[in-house]
C-alpha cells in the first residue's frame, strides 16, 4: 500500500473507529474489533482493534475463513454467530484458544452490494451471563449495516477495501468509577481513565526490557520476582520447567521448602494444578483455598490462600509454568489475566535463553577442565599450585592453559600458555598445543626446540590462531633452569630476600606466526626459598598491570601457603578493573635438594564407588603417621579425613585423591576431587532454605576446629581441600 493509499483509507479507518467506540459503549463490551479479508481470498486480518488495554494486545491479529471461531463462521455462513453465551449454539464453534481468557463474542458479517469485505466482532470479558437482549442485537445489526453502507461508498470510490499491513489501535478507557466488586490491587488510579490500563503495560514493557539484559537463570528469576510477584502483590512464586514428562523447578522465592521438595521433579500429573494448565494450555485463577481444593483435592499443601498457575507455552510447546501464591482471598480481573499472560510470553524465551545458555557454558566448562591437566605432579623439593578462571563474558572457552611436566633426572618442566581467541576451535587448539609441549619436553627437548617443534605443530594446523607459551626447563638438585618465551609475558621471580624481578628473556614471535621461527633461551640460577610466578596476560590486561604492581604485591609478608597467595593474586587480577580474559596462574616455590625428614610425602587414590573408601582413608593415615613417628596426631588427622573424604565421595561423584605432606613444622592433608564447588560450614541454626543446600558442610565445623588452617583451591578439574596441622 503506497502513501496515497494510505490516506485514502483514513476515512475507512475512522468509519472503523466511530463503529467501534459506539459498540462498545452501547453493549458495554470490552474489546471490538474489523476484520478485512485478505487478497489471498482465505484469510481475515484485523484493520482495527479498540478497546482496554491490555486485551487489546492479545486478540488474534488473523483468522483463516476456515476456522471454528465465531469471526470465521460469520463470514463463511453471511449470519450473527455467537459463542460464549449461556444459550445453546453450534457445537463445532470454539473460542479462540489464543486469546488467554474466558470471553463470550458476537460477531457479524460485513455485507455490500460489491460482496462480504469481512466481520466485525464484539468481545465481552469476563463471560456474560446471558445473552444480550433483543433491542441490543437489532441495535449491533444496524449499526455494521449502517458501516457497511459507509465503506460501500467509500469502494465506490476507489478506497481499498482490503486490510493493511499493520492493524490500527484505538484505545477505549472507561470513565467514572468501577464497577461494584471490581478490584484494582494497585493498578494506576481508579477513576481515571486510562490510568490503570497504561499502569499493566508500563510493567509489561519494564519486564521485556529486564528480561532482555538477564543472562542466567537466577537473573531470570530475580526479574519474575521484581516485575511479577511484586506488582501482583503475590507472597510468593514459583518457576518450573517440563522436562521428561517431570516439572523441575528452576527458581522461587517465598516459597515453602517441603512444598519444593515434593514438587521438584515430580511427574507432571493433571491432578496436580500447575501442570494441568501447562498440558492443557490455559492459565488458572483460584480466589481461594477451598476453590482450589474443590477441583484439585491432591494439590500440595504450599500455605497460600489464592493462586494462580500461569503455563509458558512456546510455538505450542510446552515450557513450564509459574506459579504466584497469595497470602489471602482476592479476585482476579480481566486485565490482571491477559497482562499476566503476555508476561509469560515474555518470560519463556528469556528462560529457555538463560537455561542454554548456562547449559552451553556448562558443557564448555567441562570441556576446558578436561583438556587441563586433573592435578599438579608432586617433586620432592618443589611445591607448586595452580589457578584457572575463565572470562565471565563468554561461554566458558578459551585457550589459556598450565601444566607441570615430570622429566628425566630430576627435572621438571614448568608450562602456561594461551592460544588466542574464546571458542571452541581455541580449546581445541589449546588441548593440541599442551600434548604437543608435553610430548616434546618428555622426549628431552631443550625449551628452545620444544618452541620450535610446537610452532610448526601450529602452523601445520588446520587454523588460523596464533599462541604464546612460557616454558621453564627446572633442574631441582642443582637449581638451574632454561627459559624461552613465545611472545609470552616473561615470569616473575621472587628471591628468599623478598626481591621480585622478571629475567631478560628474548622475548621472541608467538607460535603459529613464522613457521620457521627459532626462539632464543636464557639460563637461571634459581635459589632454594625462591617463588616463580608463571601467569597469562589476564591477570594483567583489565588494568595494565606492571611488573612494579606485582612486586608491591608479591612483597608482601611470604606465606606458608601458596594457596592463599594464589588466591590473593586472582582477586587482585580480578576486582580491580573489568575481567574480560581468561587467567591461568602457576605458582612453584622451589625449596632445594633437600632430601631426609620434613620433606615426605604419601598419596592414596579411592574410587568414587568404593564402599570402604572412609575406613581406608582413616586406616591409611593411621599408617603412614605411625610409620612418620607421629602418633600423638593421629586422632585429629582421622577424624578430619573421615569428614572431607565422605563430603567428597558423596557430593563430588568422582575419585578422591588422598595426600599427606611433612612440613618443618607442619603436617598438610590434601583431598582432590573432581567438583569445583567449594565447600562451606554451616550452622545448625541456619533457617530451613539454606539448610536444604548445607546439610553437607556441617562435618566442615569440626575440621575447622581441629586445623590450624584450612581451605580450598580449585584446580584444573576440581578442588583441593587442605589442611594444615602444626607439630604438637
Amino acid at each position: 500500500m503506497n502513501q496515497t493509499d494510505t490516506y485514502s483509507t483514513l476515512h475507512r479507518d475512522y468509519a472503523f473507529a466511530d463503529a467501534l467506540r459506539e459498540t462498545i459503549e452501547q453493549l458495554d463490551a470490552n474489546t471490538g474489533l474489523v476484520y478485512l479479508l485478505a487478497d489471498d481470498e482465505r484469510t481475515l486480518r484485523t484493520a482495527i482493534v479498540a478497546g482496554a488495554q491490555p486485551t487489546i494486545f492479545t486478540m488474534p491479529e488473523q483468522v483463516d475463513v476456515g476456522d471454528p471461531y465465531a469471526t470465521a463462521a460469520a463470514f463463511r455462513t453471511g449470519e450473527m454467530t455467537m459463542a460464549g453465551f449461556p444459550t445453546p449454539h453450534s457445537p463445532d464453534l470454539k473460542l479462540a484458544s489464543r486469546v488467554p481468557f474466558p470471553y463470550s463474542v458476537v460477531s457479524v458479517p460485513l455485507d455490500t452490494p460489491a460482496g462480504r469485505l469481512g466481520v466485525v466482532t464484539v468481545i465481552w470479558i469476563p463471560p456474560r451471563t446471558r445473552f444480550l437482549y433483543a433491542r441490543q442485537v437489532a441495535w449491533l445489526v444496524n449499526r455494521v449495516t449502517s458501516l457497511a453502507g459507509a465503506l460501500a461508498a467509500l469502494a465506490a470510490t476507489g478506497v481499498s477495501m482490503r486490510p493493511g499491513n499493520k492493524p490500527a489501535l484505538l484505545p477505549v478507557y472507561r470513565r467514572g468509577v468501577p464497577p461494584a466488586g471490581t478490584a484494582n490491587f494497585g493498578w494506576g488510579l481508579p477513576g481515571l481513565p486510562g490510568s490503570t490500563e497504561v499502569s499493566f503495560m508500563y510493567q509489561v514493557h519494564q519486564l521485556a526490557a529486564e528480561l532482555n539484559e538477564a543472562a542466567s537463570v537466577n537473573e531470570v528469576m530475580a526479574v519474575t520476582r521484581k516485575r511479577i510477584m511484586t506488582p501482583f502483590g503475590a507472597r510468593s512464586f514459583l518457576v518450573s520447567t517440563f522436562r521428561d514428562g517431570r516439572l523441575w523447578v528452576a527458581g522461587h522465592s517465598g516459597y515453602p521448602t517441603v512444598a519444593l521438595r515434593l514438587l521438584h521433579g515430580s511427574a507432571a500429573d493433571p491432578h496436580r494444578p500447575d501442570a494441568d494448565a501447562l498440558l492443557k494450555h490455559t492459565s488458572l485463577f483460584f480466589e481461594d483455598r477451598t476453590t482450589l481444593l474443590a477441583s484439585y483435592p491432591s494439590a500440595v499443601e504450599d500455605g497460600v490462600e489464592a493462586a494462580v498457575f500461569l503455563p509458558i507455552v512456546m510455538s505450542g510447546r510446552p515450557t513450564g509454568v509459574c506459579t504466584l501464591g497469595f497470602d489471602r482471598p482476592r479476585t482476579f480481573s480481566s486485565q490482571e489475566r491477559a497482562v499476566s499472560m503476555m508476561m509469560m510470553d515474555l518470560l519463556g524465551p528469556a528462560l529457555e535463553r538463560a537455561s542454554l545458555g548456562e547449559s552451553a557454558r556448562t558443557l564448555a566448562e567441562s570441556l576446558q577442565k578436561k583438556l587441563l591437566p586433573r592435578d599438579l605432579v608432586e617433586v620432592p623439593g618443589m611445591v607448586t599450585t595452580a589457578r584457572y578462571v575463565p572470562a565471565p563474558s563468554t561461554a566458558g572457552l578459551g585457550g589459556d592453559w598450565y601444566d607441570m611436566v615430570p622429566l628425566s633426572g630430576g627435572r621438571i618442566a614448568l608450562v602456561v600458555g594461551d592460544v588466542e581467541g574464546h571458542s571452541i576451535e581455541s580449546s581445541v587448539v589449546m588441548g593440541q598445543l599442551r600434548s604437543a609441549v608435553r610430548a616434546y619436553a618428555t622426549e628431552g627437548h631443550s625449551p628452545g626446540a620444544v618452541m620450535v617443534r610446537a610452532n610448526r605443530l601450529l602452523n601445520e594446523l588446520d587454523t588460523d590462531l596464533m599462541a604464546t607459551c612460557c616454558l621453564i626447563s627446572f633442574d631441582i638438585n642443582s637449581g638451574l633452569a632454561e627459559a624461552a618465551l613465545a611472545g609470552h609475558p616473561g615470569p616473575l621471580l621472587r628471591t628468599p630476600d623478598g626481591f621480585v624481578h622478571s629475567p631478560q628473556l628474548p622475548p621472541n614471535v608467538p607460535l603459529g606466526v613464522e613457521p620457521e621461527a627459532t626462539y632464543g633461551v636464557r639460563e637461571l640460577t634459581v635459589t632454594p626459598d625462591t617463588l616463580l610466578m608463571l601467569y597469562t596476560d589476564g591477570m594483567t590486561e583489565s588494568r595494565s598491570l606492571d611488573t612494579a604492581l606485582w612486586a608491591r604485591t608479591l612483597l608482601k609478608p611470604a606465606s606458608a601457603s601458596l594457596e592463599k597467595l594464589a588466591d590473593h593474586l586472582l582477586e587482585e587480577a580480578t576486582t580491580h578493573g573489568t575481567h574480560r580474559d581468561d587467567v591461568a596462574l602457576l605458582l612453584a616455590r622451589y625449596e632445594g635438594p633437600r632430601p631426609g625428614p620434613n620433606r615426605r610425602i604419601t598419596r592414596k587414590t579411592f574410587h568414587r564407588h568404593d564402599l570402604r573408601a572412609v575406613k581406608a582413608a582413616r586406616q591409611f593415615i593411621s599408617d603412614s603417621l605411625h610409620t612418620w613417628g607421629m602418633d600423638q596426631m593421629i586422632d585429629s588427622f582421622q577424624l578430619v579425613t573421615s569428614e572431607i573424604v565422605t563430603n567428597a565421595l558423596i557430593h563430588a561423584d568422582s575419585d578422591v585423591d588422598l595426600r599427606l605432606r611433612e612440613y618443618p613444622d607442619h603436617l598438610r592433608l590434601e583431598v582432590r576431587d573432581g567438583d569445583p564447588t567449594p565447600p562451606v560450614p554451616a550452622s545448625i541454626t541456619l533457617t530451613d532454605d539454606t539448610n536444604e543446600h548445607a546439610e553437607h558442610g556441617r562435618g566442615l565445623i569440626i575440621v575447622d576446629s581441629l586445623s590450624s588452617e584450612w581451605g580450598n583451591s580449585p584446580s584444573g578439574r576440581g578442588k583441593t581441600v587442605w589442611v594444615d596441622m602444626y607439630n604438637q
